[in-house]
């Protein structure tokens, strides 16, 4: 079944499915069940016609898929523009919320060493 551009599996709980959808959670899936009028257990293959157009406009009210990646990529660049604490850290490719960094957050920093050998830094010459 396609909705909203992503191909859902028809053999999966539609629970399940709504949360394949990037932006869609367990709370918002479990709304749009409800609106719905079904269980969490029903398999999309069971559902009529008239209950995926009705799907189909409940999904246009929710902010979901390339429009929700948006979203968060505008609000990172929000805050490294504000060049605020979290947006500096952003713009490190750093941990943002307090871990720790000294042992841990490996892939934080290759992201960050990645970044630098584009740029042309970190060569050595022999």
């Amino acid at each position: 079944m396609l909705l909203s551009g992503y191909r859902l599996d028809e053999n999966k709980r539609i629970f399940d499915s709504l949360q394949k959808i990037f932006g869609i959670g367990g709370n918002k899936a479990e709304q749009i069940i409800c609106l719905l009028g079904l269980t969490k257990n029903v398999r999309l293959k069971d559902i009529n016609y008239t209950q995926q157009l009705k799907l189909d406009k409940i999904m246009v009210h929710y902010v979901h898929g390339f429009r929700a990646k948006r979203n968060k990529l505008n609000q990172i660049i929000k805050l490294q523009e504000n060049k605020s604490y979290r947006g500096v850290r952003h713009s490190y490719f750093l941990s943002v919320r307090g871990q720790r960094t000294k042992t841990n957050a490996k892939t934080q920093r290759n992201k960050k060493n990645k970044k630098k050998n584009k740029t042309g830094k970190n060569k050595t010459k022999k």
